[in-house]
This record gives C-alpha cells, structure tokens and sequence, in this order.
C-alpha cells in the first residue's frame, strides 16, 4: 500500500500568544498526527492517543462498552501478552494511564524524549494487534463491575451523579455516564467488545500527538514507519441522536442510604463550540471557584448549610448541562439548602457582577490557562481535547474571548440558560 503524506500545516501563527505552536500531518489511512515541541531542554515528553469514541457512541442495551474496552486494550496482543505493555512502559522508566469520558477514549505514556520510538511503537501494536481474548475478558469484566459498585452503587454522591444523566437526558447517550448501567456491563459478551474494537479504533478515527521537547520531524518520521500500513476494516458509523427540548422542569426524590441529603440542579446547555460557552465558564467560577465564590461564602461559611457545592458546565461535542451538586450537612434538608441556591442563581441573573470580581477572575483564569502551558501532559490535555472533539478554536481564541466577557455578558447569558422550566431538580434523601 502506497503511503503519502497530506501536507504539512504550520499554525502557530494563528494562535494566541501563549499557545505553543503545533505541526501537524495526516496519513494516508486518515490518523492524524499531532506534535507540539516545547523546546524546554527537559527531554522529557508525552506520548498521547485519542479515539474519537467515548460512552456517547455507545446504544442502550451495550452500555459501558466505551470504558470496558480501555481495560482491554491493555491485556494481550499478537506480540505483547497480557501486563507486558504496562511492564514496557516501566522498563523505560515511563508512567501511562487511560480515561473514558463521555466524547472519547484517551491513552497517554509520559517518558523521556530517546524513548519515543518504544512509545509508538507500542500504540500501533495496541492499534492492530489487539487479540480481545474471552478468558482475558471475563476477569475483567468483574473488575469493571466492581468498579461500578464502588463508584456509583456504594457512592451517594456517584448514584445522586448517574441518576442525574438518567433525567435531564432521555433519548440522547448522554442519558447515562461512561461506567454504564450494571446490567449492560453483566451482559456484554466478547463479541460486543470487538464489534466496538473493529469500529472504532481504527487509523481514521484516532489522533496520535507527541508534545515536549521533540523534533516534529523526528515524529512524524516514525510514526509513518509505525502506523503507515494500518488499514481501517469499516465505515464509522454517523452519529444520529438529537436530544428533544426540554419541555418543562422536572423534579426527582431519590432514596440511598447516606449520611446527609444532597441536592443537584442542572440546566440544559450548548455544546464546547458555541460563543455563550466562555461566559458559562466565567459564571462558574463567579459561582464556586475557591473560598471566596459566591456559592462557598453564601453556603458553607455564612449558612453552614453545605460541605460541599459545585457549579460547572460541561463542555461536550453535543449540548451539555451546566450543573449545580451540593452535598449538605447533618440534619440538613435539602430543600433549604436549594432555596439559597436558588437565590444565588436569581442573583446572578438579576444583578450584574462587579466589574471587580469579573476582572479578578479573569486575572486568576489567564494565569491558570498559561501555567497549564508549562508541562508536556498538561499540554497534551489541553490541545488533544479539543482536536478530539473536532474543532480547536475555541482554544486558540480563548484568550481574547476571555478579555471581551463583560457584566452584561454574564447576565445575559444567566437569564439565557439558567431557566427554571427547563430545568431538572434531584433530591437524595436518606434510606433504601
């Protein structure tokens, strides 16, 4: 098979200031390949892939699969058996790790520069090698279970989590997290594994990325050596769901037992593309980042109602939520503890920010955006998340998007999403 090289794009110059500059080519088999030199003289750098699948691929019935394959993807194949990877990687004095999230699956190695060629060399065996043995599975599907029980099951604030997925989304795969529901993981046989296997890691669904101190030729030399001939086996399947508008608020009592009650609130929200996704970014942190947000001073310093409380939006290939967790103290209801933060939520959209507070988070957003710049991993993090995901301006434009937000902003955005007849409302009570 011929293999050629799509030309090479240079982008630096499109970046904002404090972006590092990346190169990248694609192969004839469609992986994209990604290198970020840092030129920071510590010969140390991280070695990532990115499959554009997570529990978001996933239909009800197999749910899990996602998350169930990152397990896998570390047992045998027709070269390594099962733990050598993990072992190799040691060898090099090198440390890896996975994730699964709901948009896709990402592998990273940390290890010095010299070892770079182990590095993706290992991937490509991953790629096309891998065997999916039954009795390698079986095993595994036990840990994955136990897993779901500790983390959701046995966790108050895990079940509170899943349940909340389960409400505000019921057509789209958002509808549940990437652990999956129980009864799928139980189920699942070998040959689900490898359908999901065969169908998406494949060369044209994945984005391999080098960041440190690197020469990009020296990357994109090897990696064509080392995933050149790797053939993609079928279509990836179009992606169909559209989650129906929200038509009124919906409202959840759900009973664990637990120490205290814990209360979560969630409004539907845009996808990590849309304009208004800064400025939620920016009332997130005006609502609960560190001591001094609104959330903290109101709800665990002045009322001692919570031990905790969070306010985030999430920042998905399709539309997301924005979400409100408190987790209250004893003998606590929930219900007042949602009436302050209903309050603060009326605040918010009521009344515009203080030019002060808004450009005190920005100061400390900005110096926490560029001390992410500083280390391979981080990097990589940053930069594969969004080319993952399928668009990376909004992180080239993140800075001077982040200098534009204004009071105004803030509320408009507040009053536009923050409205209560859309939104979903759990309640974890305690008991069975």
């Amino acid at each position: 098979m011929k293999i050629f090289l799509a030309l090479t794009l240079i982008l630096g110059t499109l970046m904002a200031s404090s972006l590092p500059k990346y190169e990248t080519q694609t192969l004839s088999n469609g992986l994209q390949i990604v290198v970020i030199p840092l030129k920071n003289s510590t010969k140390v750098i991280s070695t990532d892939i990115f499959y554009k699948v997570g529990s978001r691929n996933e239909v009800m019935g197999k749910t899990g699969i996602a998350h169930m394959l990152e397990h896998m993807n570390f047992k045998s194949t027709k070269n390594l058996p099962s733990g050598v990877f993990d072992k190799e990687v040691k060898s090099i004095g090198g440390v890896n790790n996975a994730s699964t999230s709901f948009d896709y699956t990402h592998y990273y190695i940390k290890s010095s520069t010299q070892n770079l060629e182990k590095s993706l060399d290992l991937y490509a065996e991953l790629m096309q090698n891998l065997l999916l043995k039954d009795k390698e599975f079986q095993p595994e599907r036990d840990v994955v279970a136990e897993e779901r029980r500790w983390r959701t099951e046995n966790s108050p604030m895990g079940y509170l989590y899943f349940a909340l997925f389960n409400n505000a989304y019921v057509y789209h795969p958002y509808h549940w997290t990437p652990i999956g529901f129980m009864n799928d993981i139980q189920t699942w046989d070998i040959k689900d594994i490898k359908d999901f296997h065969k169908t998406y890691y494949q060369p044209s669904n994945a984005i391999l990325m080098v960041t440190g101190d690197v020469e990009p030729k020296d990357v994109f030399k090897i990696a064509k050596e080392k995933f050149g001939n790797i053939i993609n086996k079928v279509k990836i399947p179009e992606f169909k769901f559209v989650e129906p508008e929200q038509n009124g608020a919906k409202r959840v009592i759900i009973h664990k037992e637990s120490e205290v009650e814990m209360l979560a609130l969630t409004f539907h929200i845009p996808n990590f593309q849309h304009e208004d996704q800064i400025v939620l970014s920016m009332i997130s942190e005006i609502l609960y980042s560190g001591k001094s947000s609104r959330l903290y001073k109101k709800l665990v310093e002045e009322k001692e109602l919570v031990n905790s409380v969070y306010a985030y939006n999430m920042e998905n290939i399709d539309p997301g939520l924005f979400i409100f967790i408190a987790t209250c103290n004893p003998d606590v209801k929930a219900e007042d503890v949602e009436k302050e933060l209903l309050e603060q939520i009326e605040l918010i959209k009521n009344e515009k920010v203080d030019k002060k507070e808004i450009q005190k988070i920005k100061i400390n957003t900005k110096a926490d955006f560029i001390y992410s710049l500083e280390s391979s991993t981080s990097v990589a993090n940053l930069f594969g998340s969004y080319l993952v995901r399928g668009d990376l301006t909004p992180l080239l434009t993140y800075e001077q998007n982040i200098e534009k937000i204004t009071q105004e902003r803030v509320q408009e955005v507040a009053q536009k999403y923050f409205n209560f007849n859309k939104s979903t409302t759990l309640i974890l009570k305690k008991g069975n």
